[in-house]
């Protein structure tokens, strides 16, 4: 761990670049609002996995469920630029499994959206909520923290993101945050992503 990072909730605000400016009260509070465009997009029940993927495939990611996906092991990969999306089909014996692993992989795509699904590059969704200049610093990271710390996987995120690249392990954090909110997921990429005329 960091130098004065006492427990895993201070590493992981330490290692987003956390500014306590405003006290836990005030930014767990802000933390609760949604950004402006979130709050504003229709409510909408999760779709089916069928029509999601159809979906996805509308917008021009490819869609392919394969025995196995990137290295050994990995359950679902995303590959921005190519614009690849590979499901692990072993995934299909456990339904409840396979949702968080896609809602985990979809919220790489909707980071892809924010750049351009045309573009090699990406963008992290606290970059895009900063760009909206809804939210605070302090109130984006709360946000994550408190997807976090609802789902108890905060000391995995931790421990699995701590050796990537700042950028790589923010997205990282955004979609382990989020996995579990399909809802939440379908309605960022609803709002970020455009079908390709």
């Amino acid at each position: 761990m960091s130098p004065g990072c006492d427990n895993l909730e201070t590493f992981f605000r330490f290692s987003l670049g956390w500014r306590r400016s405003g006290g836990w009260l005030l930014v767990a509070w802000a933390a609760l609002l949604m950004p402006a465009a979130l709050r504003a997009a229709p409510q909408v029940e999760p779709l089916p996995e069928a029509e999601l993927l159809e979906q996805l495939r509308g917008l021009g990611v490819a869609v392919e469920i394969r025995p196995q996906c990137g290295a050994p092991g990995q359950l679902a990969v995303y590959n921005m630029g190519a614009n690849w999306l590979c499901l692990n089909q072993g995934l299909s014996r456990r339904p409840a499994e396979r949702s968080t692993v896609l809602h985990h992989e979809l919220v790489h795509v909707v980071q892809d959206c924010l750049d351009g699904l045309e573009t090699p590059t990406s963008s992290t969704l606290a970059e895009g909520f900063r760009r909206q200049g809804s939210l605070s610093h302090d109130q984006i990271n709360g946000f994550f923290l408190r997807y976090l710390k609802g789902q108890n996987n905060l000391q995995q995120v931790v421990a699995s993101t701590a050796l990537l690249p700042q950028d790589s392990r923010q997205r990282e954090i955004e979609a382990y945050a989020l996995q579990g909110d399909p809802a939440l997921v379908q309605r960022l990429l609803l709002l970020s992503c455009r079908r390709r005329a």
